[in-house]
């Protein structure tokens, strides 16, 4: 969290400082999308394939900064997660990361898909 200003599934268009006057919300930020949550079943177990997107923005110059976020994230992702509930994750797939340059030129788009199999 040291290295982003914030992660959000709405990014707020302005934020409040301390002192009441309004800025901009700063960059770089991670926004988290859910593209598909489907179900699947075997012989032994039932379950759900959920893909998130995470999408990392960065107004510096070159790509450099949005790959370090999206490495950051995938190191921060390898130590296994635990949901509880009866439930539990079978199989954690990240795809590749990408960096693009969005259409104003300018904005860094770093996009990172994750799939996770959770068991039922």
């Amino acid at each position: 969290m040291n290295k982003i200003t914030g992660v959000y599934d709405d990014v707020p268009q302005t934020l409040i400082n301390a002192d009441g006057s309004i800025k901009p919300t700063a960059f770089p930020y991670v926004t988290i999308t859910v593209s598909s949550n489907e179900d699947f079943d075997t012989k032994s177990s039932i379950g759900e394939n959920i893909i998130f997107v995470l999408h990392m923005w960065s107004k510096t110059m070159g790509k450099k900064e949005s790959y370090d976020m999206l490495n950051l994230i995938l190191a921060a992702l390898h130590t296994p997660l635990s949901i509880g509930g009866g439930f539990s994750i079978a199989r954690y797939v990240p795809n590749r990361p990408t960096v693009i340059t969005d259409i104003d030129g300018k904005t860094k788009h770093g996009i990172l898909e994750l799939r996770y199999y959770i068991n039922n």
